[in-house]
């Protein structure tokens, strides 16, 4: 493990060069954060005046600062960041963080102060992420470093890579609206010196991290990030973007992005085990499918309230190469209780026709999870939100959704749940469960397919 990379996620101590005690100071965003994210190792601000900032000691040079400083962010002008490099020299800091604008994507003379940093940095042992981007979280031990206000949020187990740093707060918020949460954030802007590489090494070794996401414009070290991604037995998801003509002039303009032969690319991703979405959103719905169980063959079931819905659901499953084996005749004795009209169909996909209880539709998916040849279920459920359920359809009161968790725990098998309800509830019974819960079944469908596919080339 990179002990550079690990410092600069888990530093003792941080200074902020450029921030500052007034309220319209950017660099004051970045204490701000540190604090409401409850990071405990020690906060150095450091500007011209030597202002407190938020409550803590400011001071007028790094070298004023007391005792060690693992971690320097340097949010000041592109061309102060060399000055701020020789005061880490001098105060014997090797780590940098560098958010500031103003370098090679902006031209020629950006692009000349790019290589005075990336030469001096070299020359002074100096490593660093950055510049142009939004560095580093650390949702494990609260460090936070972009100069967006940033609220807390809990720790979960995937990782986030990102070229571009309002991709990655997008990314962040993506997560926010399936109530998830992520462990590492990196956003890498020009890469001058690490690189997406670097830190996917890192990750990949790192034990918070269960999942990688990633958005790229660029692929730096096309082969050795090939190789990489190869050997690491973590789900990797990449949105890569920058494939056209048009897509390219806007990467360099941005963040000094070079295009990659998109064809080429996508071969060797494949062929590393890649999982490359083509959208967005994709890429953090199908990471949270790896929060189920693996799906260890190719073997579905399908499960759903309306016969509409599980003709839909069949449909893609089958665009997808799922197989439907035939459910077993003793699941028809359990059904005998619940059963109004008759008009259940013991078929796979299985509908339930007209069974209003919450009992008979776990005893479906159990006794369906159990048989050895269904290797995962896609079921989908229609809750009105707004609806009593009394009456004929008291037994549907009680919601199944904790226990469909249990379910996949007991049979180590997944269970990808379709959620037809208004959107504030959605978002209530996600905020409630330790799994993903869906939109569409063809969303449902294809987390299922990812993680067959990602257990068929053994990892």
């Amino acid at each position: 493990m990179d002990e550079n990379i690990r410092t600069m996620f888990y530093p003792d101590s941080v200074a902020v060069v450029g921030a500052s005690a007034n309220p319209r100071n950017i660099g004051r965003n970045i204490v701000q954060n540190l604090i409401t994210w409850e990071y405990g190792g020690k906060i150095y601000p450091v500007n011209s005046r030597g202002e407190d900032v938020l409550g803590l000691k400011g001071y007028v040079s790094l070298e004023d600062v007391p005792g060690p400083v693992d971690l320097v962010v340097a949010f000041v002008p592109a061309a102060a960041v060399s000055g701020v490099m020789d005061d880490c020299a001098r105060k014997g800091v090797a780590r940098m963080a560098i958010p500031s604008g103003g370098f090679s994507e902006f031209g020629e003379y950006g692009a000349r102060l790019t290589e005075v940093i990336k030469q001096k940095a070299e020359e002074r042992g100096i490593r660093f992420v950055g510049p142009n981007g939004l560095t580093l979280i650390n949702a494990e031990n609260g460090l936070c470093l972009p100069f967006l206000p940033f609220k807390k949020r809990l720790p979960g187990k995937i990782s986030i890579i990102s070229q571009s740093g309002g991709v990655g707060v997008s990314l962040i918020m993506f997560l926010d609206n399936m109530s998830s949460g992520f462990n590492k954030f990196v956003s890498v802007g020009n890469k001058v010196d690490m690189d997406e590489l670097d830190f996917l090494e890192f990750l990949g070794e790192d034990p918070g991290t269960d999942v990688i996401c990633m958005f790229l414009e660029s692929v730096a070290r096309g082969r050795k990030f090939v190789e990489v991604a190869s050997r690491i037995g973590k789900p990797l998801l990449m949105y890569k973007a920058n494939t056209c003509e048009i897509g390219a002039r806007t990467a360099a303009s941005h963040t000094a992005a070079l295009a990659n032969n998109d064809m080429v690319l996508n071969g060797a991703l494949r062929q590393a085990g890649v999982i490359r979405v083509t959208e967005i959103r994709k890429l953090i719905e199908l990471a949270r499918a790896f929060e189920m169980p693996p799906m260890r063959g190719n073997r579905i079931a399908v499960i759903s309230q309306a016969g509409g819905y599980a003709v839909m659901c069949s449909d893609e499953a089958h665009k997808r190469g799922f197989v439907f084996p035939s459910l077993a005749d003793s699941l028809a004795a359990g059904f005998k209780e619940y059963a109004r009209s008759n008009v259940i169909r013991l078929g796979n996909p299985l509908d339930l026709g007209d069974i209003h209880s919450t009992d008979a539709i776990l005893y479906a998916v159990d006794q369906v999870m159990g048989q050895e040849d269904v290797d995962g279920v896609m079921i989908a459920l229609l809750r009105r939100a707004d609806a009593k359920y009394d009456g004929a359809y008291a037994e549907m009161s009680r919601e199944p959704y904790p226990e469909l968790g249990e379910l996949m725990k007991k049979h180590d098998k997944p269970i990808a749940l379709c959620l037809f309800t208004q959107y504030e509830h959605l978002m209530d019974v996600r905020s409630k469960m330790p799994y993903p819960v869906f939109e569409t079944p063809e969303r449902a469908v294809e987390a299922l397919s990812v993680l067959r596919d990602y257990h068929a080339r053994g990892r």
